[in-house]
């Protein structure tokens, strides 16, 4: 039995990448846009695809993906982000779910683009992401950043891969490492988790081994190597702002 499907995305200044998500979207049934106050072209291009534009204050990410899925109006949802892009394998793969009555959600595997180089190695290479649900047993934790979803229920996988857009150039690179980092500190810290000196001194070279060498970036090139370089030093950022958060409220 094949169920229609609602899409939905939260945006802010997507301009430049949003058109490339929206252009695959247009067999699905509805598309949601929430947006949080774009001054970009962002609204007026979501609207020419045929998106349902709301506006919405930003608080965290989990709390506006939990809004953005409360307005879908089919039971089948697909939570996006602006700079996903379904492959149209995997479009046709969706379409065709022969759904069985037990499966309430499905995985995705989902492959890094990075300073427009397609990860074919690495762990972010085809790596299961939770996307399409059935919204009467799925819901977003509320967390400010890194949020997932919840599913009651058991959880198939799909085949075919969507890409991740994730940045274009280097200056874009960085804005989004610090603000993610510092937001993963502020987590931390709510979780009441703690750092140290000592952790923060080696979680660099460590992760950017890891990174680089076992999780096999090396073969990704040049982009593997700074990939390695920027998600190595966002864990150090994190770290480093939940010890002085820690410090702060001793």
């Amino acid at each position: 039995m094949k169920h229609k499907i609602s899409i939905f995305i939260i945006t802010y200044n997507e301009a430049r990448i949003i058109s490339k998500c929206l252009e695959k979207l247009q067999t699905f049934d509805e598309i949601i846009v929430v947006d949080s106050g774009s001054t970009d072209a962002t609204v007026s291009i979501c609207e020419s695809f045929g998106a349902k534009v709301i506006s919405n204050k930003f608080e965290n990410f989990g709390l506006q993906k939990q809004f953005a899925l409360e307005q879908t109006t089919h039971n089948w949802v697909l939570s996006l982000d602006a700079d996903e892009v379904l492959s149209d394998a995997l479009i046709s793969e969706i379409h065709n779910i022969n759904h069985q009555e037990n499966i309430k959600a499905y995985t995705i595997p989902r492959t890094h683009v990075f300073l427009n180089k397609v990860f074919k190695n690495g762990s972010e290479s085809k790596r299961p992401i939770l996307r399409l649900f059935d919204k009467n047993f799925g819901k977003f934790t509320p967390n400010k950043v890194h949020e997932t979803i919840e599913i009651n229920g058991t959880i198939g996988k799909l085949q075919q891969e969507m890409l991740h857009y994730t940045v274009f150039d280097i200056n874009t690179a960085i804005q989004k490492q610090i603000k993610y980092a510092l937001l993963s500190g502020e987590l931390l810290h709510e979780k009441k988790k703690k750092s140290n000196a000592l952790k923060i001194i080696i979680k660099f070279p460590f992760d950017f081994i890891r990174y680089y060498i076992f999780q096999r970036n090396f073969l990704n090139g040049y982009q593997g190597y700074t990939w390695s370089m920027f998600a190595a030093f966002s864990n150090y950022l994190k770290y480093a702002k939940l010890k002085e958060l820690s410090d702060n409220n001793s």
